[in-house]
């Protein structure tokens, strides 16, 4: 109403100028009331989700009547404010009705095109809602197979520790027990300090299996010998979580516990080809067992078992755990990780951090 008004001031002295204004503001002012009784009507289209040609079918002949009334409102308007003396002509009245028809058309069609554009955006922040969650269902659910394996591993240990301190108090070793209790219990604070972290360095992850070694070495006495060869660049790599002790574990146990003059435990940690590889060596003993894993003989059972479980979880197909019976009569498990892979675990945890900004 505002263009048509300013565009017609040049014509202001032509004695048609408030005919002209008075038709035009009765015209737009009887759409804008008319559009509140579309909005009506949209708005229950809206909400009762019907099909697009009843919805044209509905504002057409709701914006019609509309139409007409704004006709009357606008030729009504020009005979008595706009100083035209003439009756007031229905036929012209209904000649006018597609005017103020169309405008409520366009009105109706502009609605219904915000509401559409709304709806799409709300459901395109539902999708990226909707994946930011799988995703982090997905990293909570892999965090939780990864913590299962490590906490199946530790109370087997736990349990043969507490057995052997019970084997040292019954045999009267009060001096050695005591000794036990204080390397067991050097172990679990470390183990137990931020529990939530599940991948660490190599160094850290050596710590612990030294704190491990030192009970071990209290139990066996002179029969464990261990030799560790490690190379610096090769501590700084990432690894999960308690993945060395649990094989020291197996190594003690179905190899050097298992010999009546005990053995040697070799673990080597090198860098070559942008790959981590970790040895763990120990001599078999004299009657030995195998277990069963995907078809294949494996020693040491359940800690294999797991920490393979571990690297797949943590590193996909490309974190790899081998062993082998070397030619001078020795066990030996490997630990190949690639320098440049994160582990998976690691990238998966910035997803909830991300889900929540």
């Amino acid at each position: 109403m505002a263009v048509n008004i300013v565009s017609s001031i040049p014509y202001r002295s032509q004695p048609e100028f408030m005919a002209y204004c008075a038709f035009r503001g009765a015209l737009f002012l009887t759409a804008f009331l008319g559009s509140f009784a579309m909005y009506g009507i949209c708005h229950w289209l809206w909400l009762k989700q019907v099909s697009m040609l009843r919805v044209v079918t509905a504002c057409v002949l709701t914006s019609y009547p509309l139409g007409v009334l704004g006709g009357a409102a606008s030729f009504w308007s020009e005979i008595h404010l706009g100083g035209v003396p003439r009756p007031l002509n229905w036929s012209s009245v209904f000649a006018a009705a597609p005017g103020g028809s169309f405008i409520l058309i366009a009105w109706s069609a502009l609605y219904f095109a915000i509401k559409h554009y709304f709806a799409l955006e709300q459901k395109s922040k539902q999708l990226v809602a909707s994946e930011l969650l799988a995703a982090e269902a997905q990293s909570m659910a892999r965090e939780m197979q990864l913590r299962a394996l490590r906490y199946q591993l530790q109370p087997h240990f736990l349990f043969n520790t507490l057995n052997a301190i019970s084997t040292l108090v019954l045999d009267n070793q009060p001096r050695v027990a005591t000794q036990m209790i204080s390397h067991l219990a050097s172990l679990l604070r470390s183990t137990l300090d931020s529990p939530d972290r599940d991948i660490i360095s190599l160094a850290e992850e050596i710590a612990v299996t030294e704190q491990y070694l030192a009970i071990e070495e209290v139990r066996f006495g002179s029969r464990l010998k261990v030799r560790l060869d490690l190379d610096h660049e090769a501590m700084q790599t990432q690894v999960p979580r308690l993945l060395l002790q649990p094989l020291v574990e197996n190594a003690i146990r179905h190899g050097i516990a298992k010999r009546a003059e005990g053995g040697n435990i070799a673990i080597c940690a090198t860098t070559c080809d942008a790959e981590l590889s970790v040895r763990i060596t120990n001599e078999l003993p004299e009657l030995r067992s195998a277990t069963t894993y995907n078809g294949n003989k494996q020693w040491g059972g359940l800690g294999l078992v797991n920490v393979r479980k571990r690297l797949e979880q943590s590193f996909g197909v490309q974190g790899k755990l081998s062993t082998r019976n070397t030619p001078d009569g020795l066990f030996e498990v490997i630990i190949s990780i690639p320098l440049s892979l994160a582990p998976l675990h690691s990238i998966h945890q910035s997803i909830p951090e991300l889900f929540r900004k």
